[in-house]
């Protein structure tokens, strides 16, 4: 007899960049996602600098950041 468990998705990480696609570890999610572990920008579609400054927890801030690159 198996044991089933039922997962709650707005605990687990988001394993993709919600920008690029990417791939993200949870780690990377857990770090500079939000709340609902979500990533909106990530070392591939972004500067290091911008990530660190907490830019790719919010739609509008990474696409800010995005922009500020061109």
């Amino acid at each position: 007899m198996s044991a089933t468990r039922s997962v709650d998705d707005s605990k687990m990480a988001d394993t993709q960049c919600r920008n690029c696609g990417t791939f993200v570890t949870p780690q990377f999610t857990r770090v500079f996602g939000n709340n609902r572990n979500e990533v909106f920008g990530c070392f591939e579609c972004m500067t290091a600098t911008e990530v660190k400054r907490g830019r790719a927890n919010h739609p509008e801030k990474a696409d800010r950041a995005r922009e500020e690159m061109r």
